[in-house]
């Protein structure tokens, strides 16, 4: 766990709180956490609710928290079926509501202003101030708009692939249409003030409105037999050993060989699937396809610059569910207009997969287990490579952007990404922050204990 900077509201579970009064709903007490600038004492108040907090949501601007709150056994070392959720205010610390629940068969949902909770096969709208039911449906929600005030959303505890509209202002249903939901919605945006793009076995456009749309179909999964299904048996079994199984509906089945939807200024859409890259009009017509390496290409990532479209090919896709190293890495790059092919070349470490990357004027950034390459973006070819000294077990993660903090003093912390904007900040899985410049060399690195999110 990353350390966190500041703190607002501290929620303690741990034993040996004082009560104020026997009735209360919190225990509290208050510690001394740090000093201010001029030497004065900052206090902290813990409090402790009457059972372990399991979750916890935060719309981000009102006063309002919301606790899952569940019971344990006498050890308190596993979690019971019994509990309750409880509307904080964040300014007195009053509970506003609270109801019992089972965790067994109901679920909560904080999803921008709406909060949810779903029980059996129903589906309720709460009011956060009041925790009464405004409306109920059977329908759980796989994206909001606020603006228009429509969810979207299948049957709760349901394998139905009707997606259906709701007006979240009274939840009635606004329209019902198949939409496939067996492999994973991959991507979801709004096009326009009324239009959803859902990625999903290709694009399927919605007037949300209305129901009204076009569809382009793309092959974003691939059946596997023979030694894709040993490969599968010895992960079950490896799931044995550690405790970890997971399984998906479609058994034997890779999924999400599929990119990202690019948007672009002409509101086109390009889509990357494990066969084709295609251009498709806003209005669903297709613009041009250009055929990929179909044994080779799997989930991948996509960017435009100067009316070029630039792919990276990650090298894995998910299988049965869970994680798979699927198809070889590679990069190409397509004319915007045409689709025309400029180039599309290899990466040589086949037995590995793209975890992240970053892209600086003409120059690519790929990220590997141990390694960080750069390649030019106009002719496709490596620049240099460098392998990272690491600690044990220790792999490389992601670059960094905003809200990562290294610590100056006791009291000073400074943005990294703001602070040295000229240097490429590589994260760790060990939460160590490597600073390095554009030809890969190793400017200083931030231990652990430094940084903070």
């Amino acid at each position: 766990m990353k350390k966190t900077l500041s703190i607002i509201l501290l929620l303690c579970l741990a034993a040996g709180i004082n009560a104020q009064n026997a009735g209360d709903f919190f225990l509290t007490k208050d510690t001394v956490i740090g000093k201010t600038f001029n030497g004065n004492d900052v206090t902290a108040t813990h409090y402790k609710p009457q059972h372990k907090i399991y979750r916890w949501h935060w719309d981000g601007f009102s006063d309002n928290l919301l606790l899952e709150l569940r019971q344990t056994n006498k050890k308190g070392t596993s979690f019971k079926n019994e509990g309750s959720i409880a509307m904080i205010d964040l300014d007195d610390k009053s509970v506003k509501w609270s109801r019992n629940i089972n965790y067994n068969n109901s679920e909560t949902k904080l999803q921008g202003k709406y909060l949810f909770f779903s029980e059996k096969k129903k589906n309720f709208c709460l009011d956060p101030e009041t925790g009464n039911v405004r409306w109920e449906n059977r329908n759980n929600f796989y994206f909001i708009d606020p603006r228009l005030n429509i969810g979207v959303g299948y049957p709760v505890q349901s394998m139905s692939n009707n997606l259906s509209a709701i007006d979240l202002s009274n939840g009635n249903t606004l329209w019902t249409k198949p939409v496939d939901r067996t492999r994973g919605w991959d991507d979801a945006y709004m096009l326009s003030d009324s239009v959803l793009l859902v990625a999903v076995n290709g694009i399927q456009a919605l007037e949300l409105p209305t129901g009204n749309g076009w569809t382009y179909k793309a092959a974003t999964s691939q059946k596997k037999i023979g030694k894709m299904i040993a490969t599968n048996a010895a992960g079950i079994l490896l799931g044995v050993l550690t405790g970890t199984v997971v399984y998906q509906t479609n058994p034997d089945e890779v999924t999400e060989m599929v990119s990202n939807m690019l948007i672009d200024d002409d509101n086109s859409i390009v889509l990357a699937s494990r066969d084709m890259i295609s251009r498709v009009a806003n209005t669903g017509e297709v613009l041009w396809s250009t055929p990929l390496p179909e044994k080779i290409t799997s989930k991948s990532s996509v960017f435009l610059m100067d009316s070029v479209v630039y792919m990276i090919n990650r090298g894995y896709a998910f299988y049965n569910g869970g994680f798979s190293m699927v198809g070889d890495p590679y990069f190409a790059a397509f004319n915007l207009n045409d689709g025309s092919q400029r180039y599309l070349n290899m990466i040589p470490e086949k037995k590995e997969f793209i975890r992240n990357f970053q892209v600086i004027n003409d120059m690519l950034f790929l990220v590997f287990e141990n390694k960080i390459a750069t390649y030019s973006l106009a002719e496709g070819n490596l620049l240099t490579e460098k392998i990272i000294g690491l600690e044990k077990g220790e792999q490389l993660d992601a670059f960094i952007e905003s809200g990562v903090y290294v610590r100056q003093s006791d009291s000073i912390f400074l943005d990294m990404a703001a602070a040295y904007p000229e240097q490429n900040l590589m994260m760790t899985s060990q939460n160590r922050v490597i600073s390095l410049t554009d030809s890969l060399e190793t400017l200083i690195t931030y231990d652990k204990e430094d940084v903070f999110e």
